[in-house]
């Protein structure tokens, strides 16, 4: 590359987890494309995450360690700030790609007329560490995606996705408030500003072992208030959306075993289409058992 600057910028956070992070590193290093540079934004991790990064010795690997943690989106965010590349590719240290991921959505993007912001792929879905095989994820949105993104997170995990640099400096950066539901936040705000696209391909996959944050109710469903109440201008213009997450709320109270706060959040539900009422009836009765187990087994992320 010399002394230009690499297309891609690859940001890997991290956070004592070495093990985990030496196969996603092996993973970009295996790229079939090769003009990127990889971040490797340290978490202030109290390990040998550190030796691990070392013992790679790639000229195309920075490690950037933040002295104080603050998350995911905090450690995303001083990635993209220390970026060298016109685009952006995420991947948690968990997940990992194929080698032919970035070759093909940079083909895709470099084609696309600059109100494309990002390409995502389809992913693979590892569930060996909730008793689950292999699930295979296709993209299929494109576009304008301001509709799809206001019913949920329609592109997924940030191990999907390539984008250019500009849009995080146009539609702001990963919000470090939110406990939950950040990279759905972040597209939601890309695209007010671009249009989507995608490779029609499985080009990552990514591993469910109980620690993500989809896996969590502690931490998913303060994130799912925050998101809901942080947009609820835009969702008070679709009632019709807005009821979909305030009864999705309630029902992750419910498999957690906290009836009360469903109640409220039904009722919430219940305020804007009151006909919305006999449906919530008829999931708890016969729709709550299934939910637990469906939403244990998929991670909690169908919800």
């Amino acid at each position: 590359m010399g002394n230009r600057p690499p297309k891609v910028s690859v940001l890997i956070t991290t956070r004592n987890r070495p093990d985990l992070l030496g196969r996603a590193v092996e993973s970009v290093l295996g790229q079939t494309y090769e003009d990127y540079e990889l971040l490797i934004v340290d978490d202030a991790s109290t390990d040998s995450t550190a030796d691990a990064v070392e013992a790679f010795k790639d000229k195309r690997i920075r490690y950037v360690r933040r002295m104080v943690a603050g998350g995911g989106s905090a450690a995303r965010n001083t990635g993209i700030k220390a970026a060298a590349g016109e685009y952006i590719a995420f991947l948690d240290d968990d997940d990992e790609w194929f080698p032919a991921k970035l070759e093909k959505q940079v083909a895709v993007i470099e084609r696309a007329p600059k109100e494309v912001g990002l390409v995502y792929t389809g992913v693979e879905i590892d569930g060996k560490g909730w008793n689950r095989g292999l699930e295979r994820v296709m993209p299929g949105a494109r576009g304008d995606l301001r509709e799809r993104l206001l019913r949920g997170s329609t592109i997924g995990s940030v191990s999907k996705v390539l984008a250019r640099k500009e849009c995080f400096f146009r539609a702001g950066m990963f919000d470090e408030n939110l406990k939950s539901c950040q990279d759905w936040d972040m597209w939601l705000r890309i695209a007010d500003f671009y249009r989507f696209d995608f490779v029609p391909e499985i080009l990552a996959r990514i591993h469910l072992h109980g620690e993500q944050i989809s896996s969590n109710l502690g931490s998913m469903i303060p994130g799912r208030i925050m998101m809901v109440e942080k947009h609820m201008d835009r969702f008070r213009e679709r009632p019709e959306i807005l009821v979909i997450h305030l009864k999705r709320i309630g029902k992750l109270y419910c498999i957690s075993g906290r009836w009360k706060e469903a109640l409220r959040w039904f009722g919430r539900a219940v305020k804007v289409l009151p006909s919305e009422i006999l449906k919530i009836i008829a999931w708890c009765v016969f729709g709550l058992r299934g939910a637990r187990r469906f939403a244990r087994r998929s991670g909690f992320e169908r919800y």
